[in-house]
């Protein structure tokens, strides 16, 4: 696993951000841009080349100002899997095409680790050609919709001004939440302003089954280092069930309920949101993602794992009473096993109680990746090998056990399928190790008593 990808990792468990498609990562003005060709309006950026998009992707624009909300589907890419969105404002009186987009942010910006580990990490809005954004992303290999608002011309001029304001320099900088206010839910809140609270007013009331777990593992299907991560790192405000306003921080999610919301006249009729769309299909040269329908239940790959490695470690827990070796294994296993467990359960302590992570708080997988596992890496080796501490490293590891049988009661009490991914993959070599210290007493480990292999 690369750098960047642990980097990808960690920012999407540690619910700050999800690094957008084909890593286009857009500097601040103090810096050239690298990858995005970033416009900062005022003044509007003219386009005065051919569009690298065919002539039909543009909206039709029977007045002046033309709001298109794009929508890119899911990549092959961890940091793209998520989807992203933009607004395309034409202004057919400037002559401009431009999409802006609640996503930028740069790793090379002051204190942005500090900020990032905190939860309080900086990101900022800005626009660019439409035209070239979405052939960028087309080539990359995602699907784009393009919807065309049914907006007056009074809500489209509010709408272009609320983006144009939000542009400044004084403006553009905000704290990004994952799940609360991150790229997707800025463009819906200013769509929702134009439309004077009518898309809140349609969505808020509206009750779904999704979640923001859900949502996360649903759209990290065939990554199961990312997925594992998600289930360790969220806690139970993660799991509360969405309204479907709150489901549209998942940009395919605004654009589907774009489809049938329906929104009011002054004078009370109501119309679609959505005067017309089309899609423009990926590039067939890239490999294209297949998004997942429902979020995958891993409780039961995980518990033949856990099983597996939980056998394999009794095993040599039996074999350790006549083989030197054997002992060996045990010994830098279980402390291996240890400080894994203790160093995540470390993290999740730190995160709930010291950062501004809302998600990380009430983790109840602290109960399976607790702390006191800490003390196994040295009472563990200890016990196996000298004879020494055996009665303080088997405290512990009847403490870790029970803890874990209730996180097991948890996990199967209503509500709690949530747990059951990371009980079933730790609580059974968390058991084998209680069992392999609860047979090591002094006199059976004792050099005397263990023959070589």
């Amino acid at each position: 696993m690369t750098l960047r990808r642990l980097a990808v990792l960690a920012l999407l468990v540690l619910g700050t951000d999800r690094v957008e498609a084909q890593r286009r990562v857009v500097p601040e003005p103090r810096s050239r841009p690298r990858r995005a060709r970033v416009v900062a309006p005022p003044p509007p950026v003219v386009r005065t080349v051919a569009p690298p998009v065919a002539a039909a992707a543009m909206p039709i624009a029977p007045q002046a100002l033309t709001v298109t909300l794009v929508t890119f589907g899911s990549g092959p890419a961890v940091w793209e899997r998520f989807g992203h969105n933009a607004l395309w404002i034409h202004d057919g009186d400037a002559g401009t095409d431009i999409a802006y987009n609640w996503g930028l942010f740069d790793f090379e910006q002051p204190g942005f680790f500090q900020r990032f580990l905190t939860g309080d990490t900086k990101y900022w809005m800005a626009g660019e050609d439409a035209f070239a954004m979405i052939s960028a992303y087309q080539n990359a290999g995602r699907s784009v919709t393009l919807q065309t608002l049914n907006l007056t011309p009074e809500q489209a001029r509010t709408l272009n001004d609320l983006v144009l304001r939000n542009a400044r320099e004084e403006n553009k900088y905000y704290r990004y939440d994952y799940y609360r206010d991150n790229c997707s839910t800025r463009l819906r809140d200013a769509v929702d302003r134009a439309l004077g609270g009518a898309l809140r007013r349609a969505t808020d009331t509206i009750r779904t089954t999704l979640t923001y777990r859900g949502e996360s593992v649903r759209l990290t299907e065939g990554d199961i280092p990312i997925q594992a991560g998600i289930d360790i790192a969220l806690g139970r405000p993660a799991d509360a069930p969405l309204s479907s306003w709150e489901s549209f921080f998942i940009p395919m999610r605004l654009r589907d309920a774009a489809r049938v919301v329906r929104i009011p006249r002054e004078n009370g009729e109501m119309v679609p949101l959505v005067a017309s769309e089309r899609r423009i299909e990926a590039s067939e040269s890239v490999a294209r993602v297949v998004e997942a329908r429902t979020p995958p239940d891993h409780a039961r790959r995980n518990l033949i794992v856990g099983a597996l490695l939980a056998s394999f470690f009794v095993v040599l827990g039996m074999l350790m009473r006549r083989h030197r070796w054997a002992a060996w294994m045990v010994a830098l296993l279980g402390a291996g096993w240890s400080l894994l467990c203790g160093t995540l359960g470390v993290v999740l302590l730190l995160a709930w109680v010291a950062t501004k992570h809302a998600f990380w708080a009430q983790n109840e997988n602290l109960l399976v990746l607790s702390p006191i596992a800490l003390a196994l890496v040295i009472l563990l080796p200890a016990a196996l090998l000298a004879g020494r501490a055996v009665r303080r490293a088997r405290i512990v590891g009847v403490v870790m056990v029970l803890m874990g049988l209730g996180a097991l009661a948890l996990a199967l009490a209503p509500g709690g399928a949530v747990l059951r991914p990371v009980v079933a993959l730790f609580l059974p070599m968390n058991v084998a190790l209680a069992w392999v210290l609860w047979r090591a007493t002094p006199r059976r480990i004792t050099t005397s008593s263990v023959r070589a292999g």
